[in-house]
Formats: structure tokens, C-alpha cells, sequence
């Protein structure tokens, strides 16, 4: 039951980070893509479009390798015991 829970809050603490970055990013994406003023309804599509697909893009590759390092740790922690064991 501990690890379920522990399971649940680190896929919450992820979540959340994940979509903090994604608010902040497209927030700031936007204002700086915009920031010499929008003068149609078009440039301001292609505004938004960028901005989404950089702030999905960017957490997305960083929490990938956040979660690819976590099982890399696992591993070598795993191979260390079975060093000790050998010993």
C-alpha cells in the first residue's frame, strides 16, 4: 500500500511540474512571439501554434529524461546489491 501511494504522489508531483512548465513556457512563448504586436487574426494563429508546440515539446523531452534517468538509478542501485551479495 506505501508504494501505491508513493506511486500516486509522484505521478501528481510530475504532473504538476509538467504542467507548470507548460503554462509558464506558453505564457512567456506567447508574449514573446507577440510581442512586436499581432496585426491579424492568421499571425496570431501561427502565434499560439508555435508557442503550444514548443511548451508541450520542451517539458515533454524533460520529463522523459527525468523518468529515463530515475530507471538508470534503479538499475545501478539493483546491480550494487547484487555486487554486495556476491561479496
Amino acid at each position: 500500500m506505501k508504494e501505491k501511494l508513493k506511486k500516486v504522489l509522484v505521478w501528481i508531483f510530475e504532473f504538476a511540474l509538467f504542467c507548470g512548465y507548460f503554462y509558464v513556457l506558453f505564457v512567456n512563448l506567447v508574449c514573446g512571439f507577440g510581442y512586436g504586436g499581432i496585426s491579424s487574426r492568421g499571425q496570431a494563429i501561427k502565434i499560439l501554434c508555435a508557442s503550444l508546440f514548443l511548451a508541450v515539446g520542451l517539458p515533454g523531452l524533460i520529463w522523459y529524461q527525468h523518468r529515463r534517468l530515475m530507471k538508470l538509478e534503479n538499475l545501478l542501485h539493483d546491480l550494487f546489491e547484487i555486487c554486495n551479495k556476491i561479496k
